[in-house]
This record gives structure tokens, C-alpha cells and sequence, in this order.
């Protein structure tokens, strides 16, 4: 057994939020995370068609050393389409602790439909957040 695995924490985590945005930063002497264009529809010309994002995560109930992995999936096909990962070390079960999973290419939308951001920790599923893609509406359409 690796020394990275004999680390990895027991403790499965609660995810209390995950959010996607366009960007996010973390102001370095805080620690405060900054979400710009928090979203979950995309609205498209149309398909396919790609878009650069970032995953926020925050989590409680965790302590120890957490290998955290966002997978993008498309519902309709059950394909993962990307994935982005990072690693945390989480020093307080008692405290919150929130991260940002920036997906480093844009994310491919193959058609409409809805498409899902499966956040693990150590290899466990403990959440997840959507996007639905549609296209622009026909505004020569009458109603």
C-alpha cells in the first residue's frame, strides 16, 4: 500500500454545497472564494457546443488528507465526458471547508438535455450538481 493511500481519510464527508460558475478565485490572504457567473442552464445556438467552468465544493464533517475528483457526466448516456481533480487536507471534522475544482478545457455540451457534476472524495460519490443546455429559443415562433 502507497503512502498517499495509507493517509487517505475513512471519514466520508457531507457536501453542503456544490455550485458551477464561469470563474472563481480565492483571495490569497483570506482564504475567501469569490464565485462570478454562478449558473446552472446553458443556453445554446446550438449544439454541440463547449464552456469553460469551475466547480465549487464545500464540505463538512471531514477531517484528514481527501483526494477530490468532479466528474462532468451526460445524464442521457451515463458517459463521463471530463473529469478535474486535486487533493485537500482537511484539519478540523468541527469546521467547514470549502474548495475549487477549475476544469482546465472547456466541457463539451453534445446536445440538450441535463448533465451532471458527480463530486467523490477518496473515490466516494457524495454529491452532485447539474446544468441543463437548451437552445435559444425560435423567436419567429408564434405562441
Amino acid at each position: 500500500m502507497s503512502d498517499e493511500r495509507r493517509r487517505e481519510s475513512q471519514v466520508l464527508p457531507f457536501l453542503v454545497a456544490a455550485l458551477v460558475c464561469d470563474v472563481a478565485a480565492t483571495e490569497p490572504v483570506s482564504g475567501k472564494k469569490s464565485l462570478i457567473g454562478i449558473f446552472d442552464r446553458v443556453i445554446a445556438h446550438k449544439f454541440p457546443t463547449a464552456r469553460q467552468l469551475t466547480v465549487y465544493g464545500k464540505i463538512a464533517d471531514a477531517v484528514g488528507y481527501y483526494r477530490v475528483a468532479v466528474r462532468f457526466v451526460q445524464v442521457k448516456s451515463g458517459n463521463v465526458l471530463a473529469e478535474a481533480s486535486g487533493t485537500i487536507m482537511v484539519q478540523d471534522r468541527l469546521s467547514s471547508t470549502d474548495f475549487l475544482v477549475p476544469f482546465p478545457m472547456p466541457l463539451p455540451l453534445i446536445e440538450e438535455g441535463r448533465y451532471v457534476f458527480q463530486v467523490l472524495m477518496n473515490d466516494a460519490v457524495i454529491g452532485e450538481a447539474f446544468i441543463d443546455a437548451t437552445l435559444v429559443p425560435d423567436s419567429t415562433s408564434q405562441e
